[in-house]
């Protein structure tokens, strides 16, 4: 396993994970700067600020090589620091089917380029727009979701997480509609070739008994989510 992420909370590794990633900021919950900006110099080749996610990005001194979305809840400030500071501008209308985040998964789609997704200012806030990131994220070439506080990892085959400071609780997610030959070690409820069903998601809320958790899916779409 290639180490995929690094924080100040938690080191996750993954078999043949891309060495180039992408960091979205996203207009949800702003990530604390300090966090950000330490996690952004571990782990991000480029970094995009999605609509207002850009005063994330000026509070915690990161440059945006993209800005991208209608700006409706962006500052203006923001906007000219940005394109000052050298960002490619995609402004789109307001009145779209797409949501600012969709556009930007389109677009980094259309550069052609091996990039695995990082993203981040997308918790809080309102249930629908949680609903669209999460489920926008989990089809597209998505790793993580994260900030100080919370993480989702999607799991395609396998992965070990390290916590340098335990978590509240850690949970599974079924993305697909199934997840089948579903196993975890290191918490207080492991599981081994469990099957979990989108329709019915109760492995959640489980307790970790060691510092190393290791988790993999055969099959099917998986979430780890971590809380802190």
């Amino acid at each position: 396993m290639t180490q995929a992420i690094s924080s100040e909370r938690i080191d996750i590794f993954l078999p043949g994970a891309s060495s180039r990633r992408t960091l979205f900021l996203l207009g949800g919950r702003r990530p604390d700067a300090r966090w950000l900006k330490d996690f952004a110099s571990r782990n991000a080749d480029d970094v995009w600020a999605v609509d207002s996610g850009v005063g994330a990005c000026r509070e915690a001194g990161l440059c945006p090589g993209v800005l991208i979305g209608d700006m409706d809840s962006a500052t203006q400030s923001d906007i000219e620091w940005a394109i000052e500071s050298g960002a490619s501008e995609f402004r789109s209308p307001r009145d779209k089917d797409d949501t600012d985040f969709q556009l930007a998964l389109e677009l980094l789609a259309k550069k052609n380029r091996d990039d695995t997704l990082l993203v981040s200012g997308c918790f809080g806030g309102r249930l629908d727009h949680m609903f669209s990131a999460l489920y926008s994220f989990a089809s597209s070439r998505s790793l993580c979701m994260a900030d100080e506080t919370e993480g989702v990892l999607l799991v395609h085959d396998s992965a070990r997480a390290v916590f340098k400071k335990r978590p509240l609780a850690i949970s599974l997610l079924p993305l697909s509609d199934e997840c089948a030959g579903v196993s975890i070690v290191g918490v207080k409820w492991p599981l081994d070739g469990a099957t979990l069903y989108r329709n019915r998601p109760w492995a959640v809320s489980n307790e970790t008994d060691s510092d190393e958790v290791l988790v993999s899916c055969a099959s099917g779409l998986l979430g780890f989510y971590w809380v802190f």
